[in-house]
């Protein structure tokens, strides 16, 4: 069926809610009208996540219905309806409304439901899923994407996101499925009573926090001296006020300060730009907090609260953390706790993406701790996590991404921010008492495994177009040859499209990880950069990271690669 068809299907359709009648009646422009019904949104491993609004390339109840069917016949080919789903949902625009349509779908088609009462964040999701022994779990969130997106992430048996095979499997059960304009369910209330559909609410916070203890490194140091560290807290809106608040109040830190403007559901995100503790921006309202309170440090997660931005105050001044700074403070802090209780760490093993610093690398290498890298997407370190227990090998320490996710202890299996907040503030609390702080960590690991420097460039490519043309990018540049970029000399490529390392003499071996639409430069002094379409947004994103023997010099460094591909990028 044509884009022209599918518009015109939707405009006869007499039943269609109120609201989408007004959207699609209001669209006059083609090329608009095409952009949202010249395709489904696209379903993967993430999920499905998009724009708000009419028509079948955004998300809306019809494009949830659909999902929600699909998902349904999915699970009773597997024999699991009674197994069943756990639903939840963050604070964003019809958040609560495709949670309750997604339980409704569910059980009419017989599916035992598990459905939130009231907003939760994603890793207590993972959690739940395991803790219920569910087949599958829905978490209804978009997380740090601005307020026009939401989306509709699913899990597996495990608590992670799903593999590839089960994304695979469910897209073309979607493209066999019933139109999304005929799927109806009846209220969720039948479904109650017919105990199809049951609604947890706060004991399962008791759940997860009784978990949450398994993070801590050292609860002594903390309930005696917990109160010495000064914090300034933000939900930015989102899910994660009510569950970070009562685990700090429950682990002993006394002087947890939330950001009352911020403290309440917002889906407009009215006080930031973009609710992404990633930017800078979203921190305005806490620093000054902070320097009223004379805080040591900020700590804000993202609307669903799965990622964590730091900020450490040191002399009054603000200090912002990266990814993957925060994960390389977070390993640090845990290798030293495990060697203060004299556990061997070679049988540990630690999880990162192939777009993150490798300072984690070499801090776990320095201690006989092995590295597994993954495809990016924490999807890939709960994989990893499955695998080694499943052969019971080695045991899981840490797992990070540059973007901000982390996970400590894997009762979750998906980024958990809660996790990470409680352990850093363990870690700043740890260094405070022996009168350092964390920029002082930091700055001693760079001394000891060299000063690295990240950047990462994120290009928009809006629409139909944008789509094509970001592949083409890629395209052209695996056909150009090089050996080196100015003083960088090329090590190899890697490109996972392929699944082949290439040497600049040609020579290639195999990639261990599954096949992805990502290209990767390697060159011989460390230095790298990696390019990748979004795999949730219209964006392109190109990640740098270099290596030298001061934080001037690395900076430096950092500014020459990427003068020189974007000097190749000039020439395709």
């Amino acid at each position: 069926m044509s884009w022209q068809q599918k518009y015109q299907e939707w405009l006869n359709e007499g039943s269609l809610e109120e609201a989408m009648k007004e959207q699609l009646t209001a669209l006059s422009d083609s090329q608009e009208i095409e952009d949202r019904f010249y395709q489904y949104l696209s379903f993967g491993t993430g999920g499905m996540r998009g724009e708000l609004g009419v028509g079948t390339n955004r998300l809306n109840s019809y494009t949830i219905k659909r999902v929600a069917f699909g998902l349904a016949t999915y699970i009773r080919e597997e024999n699991a309806s009674q197994q069943g789903v756990v639903i939840a949902f963050d604070n964003r625009h019809g958040s609560k409304e495709f949670a309750e349509w997604t339980a409704r779908v569910l059980a009419s088609q017989g599916v035992k439901v598990y459905l939130s009462d009231c907003l939760r964040p994603t890793p207590q999701l993972s959690f739940l899923v395991r803790h219920y022994q569910a087949y599958a779990g829905v978490m209804i969130t978009a997380s740090h994407n601005p307020k026009e997106y939401n989306g509709f992430k699913v899990y597996g048996p495990d608590g992670g996101q799903i593999t590839l095979e089960t994304a695979e499997r469910l897209t073309e059960l979607l493209a066999h499925g019933p139109n999304e304009l005929s799927i109806e369910a009846d209220a969720l209330a039948v479904y109650r009573e017919a105990q199809l559909i049951h609604l947890f609410g706060e004991e399962v916070d008791t759940l997860y926090l009784e978990q949450l203890t398994a993070v801590i490194q050292n609860k002594e140091n903390i309930r005696r001296f917990g109160s010495q560290l000064n914090m300034i807290y933000t939900p930015l809106h989102g899910a994660g006020n009510i569950l970070m608040q009562k685990a700090f109040e429950q682990l002993g830190f006394a002087n947890f300060h939330v950001i009352k403007e911020q403290a309440l559901p917002d889906p407009d995100f009215s006080t930031v730009v973009s609710p992404n503790p990633e930017d800078k921006e979203a921190f305005a309202l806490a620093l000054t907090e902070a320097k009223k309170q004379d805080a040591q440090l900020i700590l804000a997660t993202d609307p669903d609260a799965d990622r964590l931005g730091v900020v450490v105050l040191k002399d009054g001044e603000p200090y912002f953390l990266t990814g993957n700074q925060i994960g390389a403070l977070l390993l640090d802090y845990l290798i030293r706790m495990k060697q203060q209780n004299q556990e061997s760490l070679v049988n540990y093993f630690i999880a990162k993406t192939i777009v993150t610093s490798e300072l984690g690398s070499k801090i776990a290498q320095a201690h006989g701790i092995e590295t597994r890298n993954t495809l990016t997407g924490f999807k890939f370190i709960g994989e990893q996590i499955q695998q080694a227990e499943e052969q019971k090998g080695k045991e899981f320490l840490f797992g990070y991404e540059e973007s901000y996710g982390y996970l400590i202890a894997p009762f979750v299996r998906d980024k958990d921010a809660i996790q990470a907040a409680v352990l850093l503030a363990e870690a700043s609390l740890d260094r405070h008492l022996s009168g350092h702080d964390l920029i002082d960590r930091l700055h001693e690991l760079y001394e000891e495994y060299g000063y690295y420097e990240e950047h990462l460039e994120t290009q928009i490519f809006s629409g139909k177009d944008g789509i094509i043309q970001m592949n083409q990018r890629l395209d052209r540049l695996r056909e150009q040859s090089f050996s080196h970029l100015g003083e960088f000399v090329l090590s190899c490529t890697e490109d996972y499209a392929t699944s082949l390392r290439t040497m600049p003499n040609q020579q290639s071996s195999t990639l261990d990880l599954p096949t992805s639409n990502v290209l990767k430069y390697i060159f011989t002094d460390g230095s790298w950069f990696c390019l990748r379409p979004s795999g949730t947004e219209p964006k392109f994103k190109i990640y740098y990271s270099v290596k030298d023997k001061s934080q001037p010099s690395a900076q430096a460094k950092l500014l020459r690669l990427q003068k020189r591909f974007q000097e190749l990028l000039d020439h395709l």
